[in-house]
């Protein structure tokens, strides 16, 4: 698992594991108002917390870009702060550590184009998945 790799390839106890990857994945400019935000709004990172806690578990490098897509779509990821000004994690930065993490094996099956996740099934495992959900 991610989490486990990182922690033993850069020493750090396992309950410091996601101050640790929030520390690397931050943003340059936001590192300079991170520790102010909270004081005014305490879930201000829930967002970048819980895509943390979420990449912890993965195994293959193309299991981010699913958990990437829902950090996008998170509730508390909205607002100019986060949006214009990117104070919040960086998931290109994220996906760098996995991949920098994971061993090579992992990261080979990363099933992205150009950065971006593609969009279809083939057509061999769409018909495979439309006869079994059929009872075909």
């Amino acid at each position: 698992m991610f989490a486990d790799s990182f922690c033993e390839q850069h020493g750090v106890p396992r309950e410091q594991y996601a101050r640790a990857i929030f520390k690397r994945a931050l943003y340059r400019r936001a590192r300079l108002v991170a520790w102010l935000l909270p004081i005014f709004r305490r879930e201000y990172f829930a967002a970048d917390f819980d895509l943390i806690y979420q990449i912890e578990r993965i195994r293959r490098l193309r299991d981010f870009n699913t958990e990437a897509e829902r950090f996008h779509e998170h509730h508390s990821n909205r607002g100019w702060l986060r949006r214009r000004f990117l104070i919040r994690v960086s998931t290109s930065r994220l996906k760098n550590l996995i991949k920098a993490t994971l061993p090579p094996s992992s990261a080979i099956q990363d099933n992205t184009a150009g950065g971006t996740a593609i969009p279809f099934a083939s057509p061999v495992e769409a018909k495979s998945d439309f006869m079994a959900s059929s009872g075909l």
